[in-house]
């Protein structure tokens, strides 16, 4: 019953008895106290039951889409995909009782198998038919190592394993033969020939693998070398964030704090000078635009409408004087931050803006004054007319 009623976990009796006390199986246990005892025993027991049913209706999801799998099995191939599966069968039940992510696994688990085999037997069939390729060449008899693709091939076309071939595969095909035909010839040669042509061959193969190893270590030298640039730059702008806070401070006394460092990040040969005076400079550009865009806020909070309307014995306020608007702004870190040289110039375009912005205020509620100031004057003039006439009429009689 209080599992029906939804009585939800750790409740108190007294908001859940409207509930249940009209049910009759409540009234059906006559003693309060065992009421009471049965309820609190529910709702402290209830959390782990339904933690117990989230994971059985989990498991049983579970179990009822790898059984949705076993149906489909015939239709479920190395192309099927997730958004394929779901047109045939996201209106099952089975489906739609698990999540997306748990569908796709459990989907990818019986495809990647079928996509390995579709691609092993794939690879299997294009072996088998450059196979069968080459031995059509063989049987022509007539193809030598100086034989023209474009004069053979219309020699072949009727062959079925011409036409199993695909059209851009059949001439590399062709050429890996001719390349066999020479490796063949070639290799009759060596053998007919004298020991100094072998050595000569074995120099010659010598000399390019020193080439191409002396490429590929040149080739793992540059890698090496692009490494080493990229952790330099990235040291040295960690330098740059950890020691120079100040956007006022120039390249020369900089270059003095980072030369200090005690890892030697500002002595990295892979960076020259102009390319860390670079760096820096892109430092302090990033500190400035900080630096502009906290004080802007500085200015937002602290020269309210309020604050703006507050007047010194002079006349002066916080948005036509700036030295009374460092009074209010300067007890601020966000001050001391900014440039000396730019903090007027910020200020004055932000006063600038204020001060527009209540000159126009003040026009519109003037405009508005003047037409209630028009309005009552013509009521005023209405009525004087009117007590006139009234006043001559009543001297004639």
């Amino acid at each position: 019953m209080l599992k029906e009623r939804g009585v939800a976990p750790f409740s108190k009796w007294e908001k859940e008895l409207p509930k249940i006390v009209f049910d009759p199986r409540f009234k059906a246990i006559p003693s309060y106290s065992t009421r009471r005892s049965l309820f609190e025993h529910f709702v402290k027991t209830r959390v782990e039951e339904e933690r117990k049913e989230k994971r059985a209706a989990q498991k049983a999801a579970i179990e009822g889409f790898k059984q949705l799998l076993d149906e489909a099995s015939e239709e479920i191939d190395h192309k099927t995909d997730y958004q394929i599966f779901r047109k045939k069968w996201g209106d099952d039940e089975r489906f739609l009782a698990l999540d997306r992510k748990d569908r796709e696994h459990l989907l990818n688990e019986r495809v990647l198998p079928l996509r390995r085999d579709a691609e092993e037997k794939a690879q299997a069939i294009r072996a088998a038919t450059a196979s069968s390729f080459k031995s059509l060449l063989q049987e022509k008899g007539d193809i030598a190592v100086n034989s023209r693709w474009s004069r053979v091939k219309d020699t072949l076309r009727d062959d079925p394993r011409y036409k199993s071939v695909k059209h851009e595969d059949r001439e590399a095909l062709f050429n890996e033969y001719l390349s066999d035909l020479r490796a063949v010839e070639e290799e009759s040669e060596r053998e007919a020939k004298a020991k100094r042509e072998e050595q000569d061959k074995l120099r010659e193969r010598e000399r390019e693998l020193r080439k191409r190893k002396e490429r590929e270590e040149q080739e793992m030298e540059r890698v090496r070398i692009k490494v080493r640039r990229k952790e330099a730059i990235v040291s040295y702008q960690a330098l740059l964030v950890e020691t120079i806070k100040d956007p006022q401070v120039s390249w020369t006394d900089a270059k003095l704090k980072l030369d200090k460092d005690p890892q030697g990040r500002a002595a990295n040969p892979e960076l020259d000078s102009s390319e860390t005076e670079k760096l820096f400079r892109e430092h302090i550009r990033m500190l400035n635009e900080r630096c502009a865009r906290e004080f802007k806020a500085l200015l937002a909070e602290v020269l309210t409408a309020d604050a703006a309307a507050q007047e010194t014995d002079d006349g002066k306020t916080a948005l036509n004087s700036w030295s009374t608007a460092k009074r209010l702004l300067k007890s601020d870190p966000r001050y001391n931050k900014m440039p000396r040289k730019d903090r007027e110039s910020l200020w004055r375009r932000y006063a600038d803006d204020m001060l527009r912005k209540q000159k126009s205020e003040k026009m519109e509620l003037d405009s508005k004054d003047d037409k209630k100031v028009d309005h009552r004057s013509r009521s005023s003039g209405d009525y004087g007319r009117l007590s006139s006439g009234l006043r001559g009429s009543h001297d004639r009689r």
